[in-house]
């Protein structure tokens, strides 16, 4: 028996139980505080499923002048399943066909209005917030590609804890050189994010599947993506003309 185990071999009974109860309730506190940081992270939608269309449609046709398109948003057969779990996901519904506190990562082929969908979620959400007031950060919204040249100048952390939203997730180089390293930044990233239980959206073209294979994150970081996305797929063809 060594001296550690001697020491506690004198305690009385009682008191290493009345111990045990003191950590387990502290232990209980810290994950009670946890989750009521986690509900305070995110805004909980305040309008009816009427107004988020209303809403999210006039958000995409934001998206569409800025892309200097001269077509509207449309809710349709292809893209109103999607909507409607976006919407109970955003209301915190029980009735969202996923996890409510994994993100959603939308897949679809391409030109199917993915990324139109997600920036249009964006720029509602970050609307209501900034109209209302609301003591919430903001939902960023950026391409793979442009998150990759902006963490290769800056430190990874900086983008670890943020709302993000992740568009054309996977087509990004996977490893850069720097300073003749090989180096992995949006992996890096993920795991960082992935610990920190960070709220993480994204677009992709590719099957959970594919995003998991050796040509593109690998099956260590493939686990990780399961367990932060609901992975909900947009059908239909290209909407592009």
């Amino acid at each position: 028996m060594n001296d550690f185990q001697k020491e506690n071999t004198l305690l009385p009974q009682a008191t290493l139980t009345n111990s045990l109860h003191l950590c387990l309730l502290a232990l209980k506190n810290r994950a009670s505080d946890e989750k009521k940081k986690n509900g305070t992270a995110r805004l909980l939608f305040p309008f009816a499923y009427g107004e988020y269309q209303s809403l999210l449609a006039q958000s995409a046709n934001v998206i569409l002048v800025q892309r200097k398109e001269n077509n509207s948003f449309v809710i349709d057969k292809n893209n109103e399943s999607v909507i409607q779990q976006f919407f109970l996901y955003l209301k915190m519904d029980s009735r969202f066909n996923g996890d409510l506190q994994k993100g959603i990562m939308l897949v679809g082929k391409y030109g199917s209005g993915k990324t139109l969908i997600m920036q249009a979620v964006s720029e509602m959400y970050n609307t209501i917030i900034r109209t209302l007031y609301v003591q919430r950060p903001l939902l960023k919204f950026l391409k793979s590609s442009e998150l990759l040249e902006t963490i290769k100048e800056k430190p990874v952390k900086q983008f670890s804890k943020m709302p993000l939203i992740i568009d054309e997730f996977g087509r990004e180089p996977k490893q850069i050189m720097d300073f003749g390293n090989l180096k992995s930044p949006i992996i890096e990233l993920l795991c960082e994010r992935y610990d920190n239980g960070a709220w993480t959206h994204g677009t992709s073209n590719f099957t959970l599947d594919t995003l998991c294979s050796e040509n593109q994150y690998g099956k260590m970081t493939g686990d990780r993506i399961k367990s932060m996305f609901n992975f909900i797929e947009l059908k239909g063809e290209s909407r592009r003309k």
